[in-house]
């Protein structure tokens, strides 16, 4: 500790804060009521001042990490600045001008700084726990946090439930068997670590299957009972809302009514409904409204998934039934990816009815006469009317490569079929697995919403690394770019929003949604999420046609005040941490 004439500088500090000055300030006019003693002390604290203190004044604070010289962007929206920040541990403790030396320093000038992004709707939780944490991809874009939860989530798995993360025998045993609650999922992947921190909805669709399986009615009171009770434990266990998924099965079964019941547990610990509403590419705009009135009706904030592809070319109209909402007083907001086509399962495509009972029910329906009959007739005639795109809109991804990455009206031509004869071959041969990439929107009215200062970030897609052996048939650049698109494109190129209130949407936007605190923004003693990219190259490289790139123009990343991207390169390093609800209760170990 340094001394000034033999007194430590803390006892000083402690003496000279009973001196008070006129005015509030030092001129030279002390109250009557000091003693000679502070008298003395507060000239001897003037006297260090003027000719440097003591020898102990010339050590430097030590920190982890120092970033010099970038410019600012603190996540409020406030106007930028340049400056310095400086990190220790996992926290930001440092902001403006930084004197004293990093572990790490980082010469940032020309850059900009911000706070880490955040993947509003990911779906990177199987891969993850594929690759243990791995997920390069969204290192490259910024993403410092990931959310997970649609129509399933990382849990509860089991019951009635058909499939998922305990039957994949790519993820390893420990993490089948840890993740058949959501709780023990969280607690695996962050025991195991990850290159992003992350948290999780509770998917409504999965407590559904969980207790009722897939069969197409309403849930009797004891089972409505059983799935409240599911909920309740996945928000101690650390969700931060319920999800659904509502083009998909069992979802799809599900009744408003029985929606709010789930939602309203949610929202007695401080939960949200975040929703993939009962509509697609703009078909319906009465889903919207639905998923609202499922919010007013549990008392829950409402935030919808991939806004873009919900409103498709109707933008104006979806966005005008949120706007109206959010002027009475709800809190409905939305996230966004910035490309126009999206994916979706390969057998969401197929009806509703025809789905009842799982996936080899399915299948049977398929390979039925009869019942294909009625499936083609009810591609664009029944729920939930994904067809209605055409299929020429419609490109497969699936390992059969004669047909893998060819749209549906192609290889129709090739085999002289109609286009819903090769899709329900192509599901059957494929036993239900694969996805498609289909069209949703037109650029003018992504822009509409992306244009909306309630609309997040959300990829839709998972946290890949490109040398992987077990990638997807078939990539979709928002996998690779979407946020550096959304930076690039929509703002450094097209001026369509500032830097600043793209960072707010990218950063704290988000957390202010999930209720999260000491994330999101630039603030000392706020966690040391940040990121620190060049402006003028940020870019998303991937295309539907060479979808194989990682973004370009991120220079440092870091979660938790550790860089999982240096010097432009990922490192390895899995920092992540599980961000769990308000509702969460730590079981004891």
């Amino acid at each position: 500790m340094c001394e000034i004439f033999g007194l430590p500088r803390m006892a000083l500090q402690s003496e000279v804060e009973e001196v008070t000055f006129k005015g509030g300030t030092i001129d030279g006019q002390v109250e009557t009521t000091m003693t000679t003693r502070q008298v003395g002390l507060a000239v001897a604290v003037v006297a260090a001042l003027a000719f440097g203190g003591c020898a102990g004044s010339q050590a430097q604070e030590e920190y982890d990490v120092v970033i010099r010289g970038g410019t600012l962007l603190d996540g409020t929206g406030a106007p930028a600045s340049v400056g310095d920040l400086a990190i220790r541990g996992d926290r930001v403790v440092a902001l403006g001008q930084v004197n004293g030396v990093g572990k790490l320093t980082i010469d940032a000038t020309g850059l900009m700084v911000a706070p880490g992004f955040v993947d509003m709707h990911a779906h990177s939780d199987p891969w993850r726990l594929r690759h243990a944490g791995h997920g390069p991809s969204f290192a490259y874009q910024g993403i410092t946090t990931e959310v997970f939860g649609e129509y399933g989530s990382p849990g509860p798995f089991g019951g009635k439930m058909q499939g998922g993360l305990i039957e994949d025998e790519s993820i390893p045993k420990e993490a089948r068997d840890r993740c058949r609650t959501l709780g023990g999922c969280l607690d695996f992947m962050e025991s195991q670590g990850s290159s992003a921190n992350f948290a999780s909805y509770v998917g409504s669709g999965a407590v559904r299957a969980y207790v009722m399986g897939y069969v197409d009615r309403a849930p009797t009171t004891e089972e409505l009972d059983q799935m409240r009770a599911v909920v309740r434990q996945a928000m101690h266990e650390g969700a931060i809302g319920v999800s659904s998924g509502m083009s998909y099965v069992p979802n799809i079964y599900m009744s408003t009514d029985e929606l709010a019941a789930l939602v309203r547990e949610a929202a007695g610990f401080g939960g949200i409904y975040a929703t993939h509403a009962r509509t697609m590419n703009g078909t319906d705009p009465n889903a919207v409204r639905e998923a609202i009135d499922v919010g007013r009706k549990a008392g829950a904030d409402v935030h919808f998934h991939h806004l873009n592809s919900t409103a498709g070319p109707k933008a104006g109209e979806f966005l005008a039934i949120i706007d109206s909402a959010r002027s009475g007083g709800m809190n409905v907001t939305g996230n966004s990816y910035t490309y126009t086509w999206g994916i979706t399962p390969l057998s969401a495509y197929i009806p509703a009815w025809a789905q009842e009972g799982g996936r080899q029910a399915m299948l049977k329906r398929l390979a039925d006469p009869s019942d294909r009959q009625r499936i083609a007739k009810g591609f664009v005639s029944e729920p939930p009317y994904l067809a209605n795109v055409g299929w020429h809109h419609v490109r497969l991804g699936v390992s059969d490569k004669a047909v893998n990455g060819k749209l549906v009206s192609e290889v129709a031509a090739d085999r002289r079929q109609s286009p819903e004869e090769v899709f329900m071959d192509v599901v059957l041969a494929a036993k239900g697995e694969g996805i498609v990439i289909d069209w949703n929107n037109e650029e003018e009215t992504l822009r509409q919403v992306l244009q909306k200062p309630y609309v997040a970030a959300g990829t839709d897609g998972s946290a890949l690394a490109l040398d992987w052996q077990d990638l997807p048939p078939l990539i979709h650049p928002r996998h690779m770019g979407t946020i550096p698109r959304w930076l690039g494109t929509y703002v450094r190129d097209e001026k369509m929003r500032s830097w600043e209130e793209a960072v707010r949407r990218l950063a704290a936007l988000p957390f202010e949604i999930l209720k999260i605190p000491h994330r999101g923004t630039l603030r000392v003693g706020n966690f040391a999420d940040v990121v620190i990219f060049d402006s003028k190259t940020i870019d998303g490289r991937a295309t539907f046609e060479q979808p194989n790139h990682y973004a370009v123009g991120m220079r440092y990343v870091l979660v938790n005040g550790v860089p999982v991207v240096k010097d432009g390169k990922y490192t390895a390093a899995l920092p992540g941490r599980a961000l769990r609800g308000a509702g969460y209760q730590k079981s004891p170990s």
